[in-house]
């Protein structure tokens, strides 16, 4: 169907809503608009600013205003954006699992990495901390961790595209306008907030302090503003999880009849071909301390009404030292090395099974290995893992210009540069196992019950002699992402005629994103050295209790395993006491034999783009429509493997196999027409008719071409360097009523065309396994790892949002909307990131110097994407959140503000809700403190 056409139909559908929208009932006129000299703060204030943008745009939009440092109650950006219709937020962009601050944003349901983020109308450069999201999970959303709410202005979020709207975003687009010395209504301004933050799960408070100082002079021609925030956090995250499902299959056998490969459960039981098995199952802590510092800075100069001028420059940095326990199941072991005694199978799950310490005897004659005999069996895995100092930071300096050559046109110009990083300058690391008297896992309320057999060889808790190292590693990886970019636009005003303005511009842009990667482990002997004699002990990490919030009731789980963890001072000592040269501490292990070349990639970038816009209109009824060509040329550098060792010019160097690097071009090029338009059908009463062609690029990590390896579970991800562009072919209808400055009520309908979604898929791949490698210079054998890759598709979606925004009399109102989304690939399956049902409920009252909120947010289940080639689903999830705010003197308020009142758990499942992928406890947030202003 043509975009015409579709056009025709949107019409249709809009004129329908409308009629259905009038015979409604009308809400109460707002009693505030009897009384205009009425000068409104607060929260009043923030919405009435934001009613106003929405109503006098041109596009579909939503808004966020927040006049006074920490006026909005939220922490970070994205949390504030969660409760305007139509958006969603989550707290992971990879296999990290959630945790207690949203870090990215999405649109109408589709992915976050198809929502574009820009700050003052520019790109922001962007790093992730965790380390799979530097190298496994590279995407374009920005990571709002690094975004305190404080240097917001306000946000539009754009539902509609048109032609001067950076590309980038399918589904919409989100602008984050900073603070500016000119719009200062004060020649001196100070301003700030002091809190401190508690956290229930780590029971620690810590402080947050931010503060603002802005001047202008009298003749309101020059001024500067800086702001300035450092804002800690102690974390603790309560969890158990299922690191990975793998697929029963029949065993294999070599010409002596000694097992090769396959799973020995399935002898003489075929129906077991194609159940899924949990391969890891670990009750994990996960401890952090968050400290977000840096400040923004911004020049205006405006000497007369021909020309302006705004220097800014923005620094965050946030800093994440972690610790992770997990006392693990090791499925992937018991599955290819033991026969269970009992299990049950549901909804093609192996939901439970009990195996013993000893391995029977194979029947048909056939062997566990070459001398035909049976021996004990490690059921039981432990990691401790310490990241020191894991980091991630964005910075820019932007320089706007606005120049008016005449009194009908006006130019912009805008140039800049980004750049952001993400660190793991290292990743002490020290493994075990054991557990040779036998284990059993069974399903129990909101996970499983893990229970190692009692008796000999029994290792819990309370009895660790049996845990001995396995392997001990340490990662290095580096993250960059830059870019300089500069634009020109223009508006023409023509004046009275239908034709009201015409804009146009041009835009180029120079992107690299890079990703470097060191990594390399051994198995420590008892002296702590590399392959020498005997084993590490556990003993040596200093076990310790975990803390006694970790507890089955907490979780949900009856039989819940609470094991013991290590010390992370311990584990850096081990590491970093390896004096190989090879292995161990960072300072060895950044060489070119650990270059770890299947996580590490780079993609250049270079855009160029165009457009021209008219803006037109008359007594009833106004628009745009337009044309955005962008160019797109990208050079992904694919690190290719080459076991053969025969390609010329291959490189040799690395202890993870020979490879060669592949940098081919690709050129496309992307024509976005757009239209939007508004009809006042009667007063205060808007009809909204769009349609649009929009695009967004993939992923860095799915062009980067590389693969990362998980050896434990023999699983992977790569990426692609053919992938095209995500386009879509996108329409809206939306009929608006405005019945008071903080009032109103609106429907609207939205269906997009998805014609070159990228979707992932499993294939096998021939890789070294390197954890098996049994000495310095010893390389892995050759195995064989399903890797998850993407590839292009098509898909749609279609939804409506509701919304209602009303005063009710005596201070009191409310806020409601929700959001119900049907979206799909072409085959069927679903899309990353959309919940059939998103709503959101918010009830507020204002005065006598009290300001309070109380805010419920809902969204129903939804698809992550591949965790370790496997399925991941968020179940539904709502959260209870409340602010208080008291004004003490004109100058100083007081502030309380808490997240997740009824500490929701978050829980993740693979195909379905019987392959149980996590549940964690993030536990309540408190802010509590004072603001001031002067």
């Amino acid at each position: 169907m043509t975009l015409h056409k579709r056009i025709l139909i949107g019409s249709v559908s809009g004129m329908a809503m409308a009629t259905a929208v009038a015979a409604a009932p009308v809400f109460a006129a707002d009693s505030s608009t009897q009384v205009q000299e009425v000068v409104v703060t607060g929260i009043r204030q923030s919405l009435e600013k934001a009613i106003q943008v929405k109503r006098t745009n041109e596009d579909q939009v939503e808004a966020i205003s927040a006049s006074d440092i920490g006026k909005l109650p939220d922490k970070n950006v994205a949390d504030a954006l969660q409760r305007l219709p139509g958006i969603n937020t989550q707290s992971a962009a990879s296999g990290e699992g959630g945790f207690d601050e949203n870090d990215r944003v999405s649109i109408r349901g589709t992915s976050p990495s198809l929502t574009n983020v820009t700050i003052d109308g520019h790109n922001v450069a962007t790093g992730d901390w965790f380390i799979l999201d530097q190298y496994q999970t590279v995407g374009r959303s920005v990571s709002f961790d690094l975004l305190p709410s404080e240097i917001v202005q306000g946000t539009t979020v754009y539902k509609t595209q048109d032609a001067s709207i950076l590309e980038g975003g399918v589904a919409g687009a989100i602008n984050i306008d900073t603070r500016t010395p000119l719009a200062l209504g004060k020649t001196y301004t100070v301003e700030g907030s002091v809190q401190g933050n508690y956290s229930s799960t780590s029971g620690e408070w810590k402080p947050q302090v931010n503060g603002l100082a802005g001047w202008k002079n009298e003749a309101g021609t020059f001024g500067v503003l800086a702001q300035g925030f450092l804002e800690d956090h102690s974390a603790e995250r309560f969890g158990q999880e299922t690191l990975g499902y793998t697929s029963l299959a029949l065993p294999t056998y070599n010409s002596a009849g000694v097992i090769q490969s396959g799973d020995p459960i399935t002898i003489g039981h075929p129906e077991l071909i194609g159940v899924q098995a949990p391969t890891l199952i670990g009750s994990t802590l996960f401890k952090q301390e968050k400290e977000r510092k840096g400040g923004y800075l911004d020049f205006e100069f405006q000497p007369n009404d021909k020309f302006e001028a705004n220097l800014s420059g923005f620094y965050s940095k946030l800093t994440a030292t972690n610790f992770n326990d997990n006392y693990m199941y090791w499925g992937a072991h018991e599955l290819t090395n033991n026969i269970p005694t009992s299990y049950t199978v549901s909804n093609n799950t192996l939901t439970s099974a009990t195996w013993p310490g000893v391995q029977p005897a194979l029947p048909g004659g056939k062997c566990w290995n070459t001398a035909c005999t049976t021996g004990p069996v490690d059921g039981l895995i432990v990691d401790n893992i310490d990241r020191p100092n894991e980091n991630s930071d964005t910075a820019y300096i932007n320089l706007d210009g606005t120049f008016h050559a005449t009194s009908n046109l006006t130019f912009k110009g805008q140039i800049g540069y980004t750049i952001g990083h993400g660190n793991t300058p290292e990743s002490p690391s020290f493994e075990s196992d054991g557990g040779a008297g036998g284990v059993s896992y069974a399903p129990s309320g909101n996970g499983w019950a893990v229970t190692p057999t009692a008796g000999n060889g029994y290792i819990g808790p309370q009895n660790t002699a049996g845990l001995a190292n396995d392997w001990a590693w340490n990662d290095v990886f580096r993250e960059v992402d830059k870019e300089t970019y500069g634009s020109i636009d223009g508006k023409w005003d023509v004046g009275d005629s239908w034709l009201k303005a015409v804009k146009f511009g041009v835009r180029m842009s120079d992107h690299v994103r890079q990703v470097d990667g060191w990594d390399r482990g051994c198995s420590l002997g008892a002296n702590g050295q590399c392959w020498t004699a005997g084993q590490a002990p556990f003993s040596s990490v200093g076990p310790t209790s975990y803390p006694g919030g970790f507890s089955a009731g907490n979780l949900g789980i009856p039989g819940l395993l609470i094991p013991i963890g290590g010390q992370p001072g311990n584990v850096a000592n081990i590491i970093n006491g390896i004096t190989d040269g090879v292995h161990g501490p960072p300072s060895s292990l950044v060489q070119a034999q650990n270059y770890y070349w299947m996580g590490s990639f780079k993609v250049h970038e270079v855009d160029t783009e165009g457009y021209v816009m008219g803006s037109f209109g008359g007594d009833w009824w106004h628009g745009n429509a337009g044309v955005r060509i962008s160019d797109t040329k990208e050079t992904p550098n694919a690190n290719v493997s080459d076991p053969s060792g025969l390609v010329p010019g291959d490189i040799k160097t690395s202890a993870y196999g020979d490879y060669y690097v592949t940098d081919k071009t690709y050129d496309y090029l992307d024509v976005l027409p757009s239209v939007n338009l508004t009809f006042d059908l009667k007063k205060n009463l808007l009809l909204r008719l769009s349609a649009a062609e929009t695009m967004s690029r993939p992923d860095y990590s799915a062009l980067g071409g590389t693969v990362s390896l998980t050896d434990l579970t023999l699983t992977g991800n790569g990426g692609n360097t053919a992938l095209k562009p995500i386009k879509a072919a996108v329409y809206d209808a939306a009929l608006e009523y405005y019945y008071g400055p903080t009032s109103v009520a609106a429907i609207s309908v939205f269906h997009d065309d998805l014609q070159s979604y990228v979707t992932f898929g499993n294939h096998p791949g021939q890789f070294i396994d390197q954890q098996l490698a049994t000495c310095p210079t010893c390389v892995g054998p050759i195995e064989t790892y399903t890797i998850s890759s993407p590839s292009n598709t098509t898909g749609e979606l279609s939804g409506v949002e509701l919304q209602v925004q009303q005063p009710i009399g005596w201070g009191f109102g409310f806020q409601a909307n929700a959001t119900y989304v049907d979206g799909h690939e072409s085959s069927g399956a679903p899309l990353v990131g959309t919940s059939k049902y998103t709503y959101n409920l918010v009830a507020y009252y204002e005065d006598h110097g009290l300001s309070a909120r109380l805010a419920y947010t809902f969204r129903s289940s939804f698809f992550v994407g591949l965790n370790r080639a496997a399925d991941e689903n968020q179940e539904d999830y709502g959260t209870l959140d409340a602010s208080i705010n008291y004004q003490v003197t004109p100058r100083v308020t007081l502030t309380v503000d808490a997240l997740n009142l009824t500490n929701q758990l978050l829980k993740y499942y693979a195909q379905n809700t019987t392959q149980i992928v996590a549940v964690y406890d993030n536990g309540t947030q408190v802010n509590a403190g004072f603001r001031f202003k002067f």
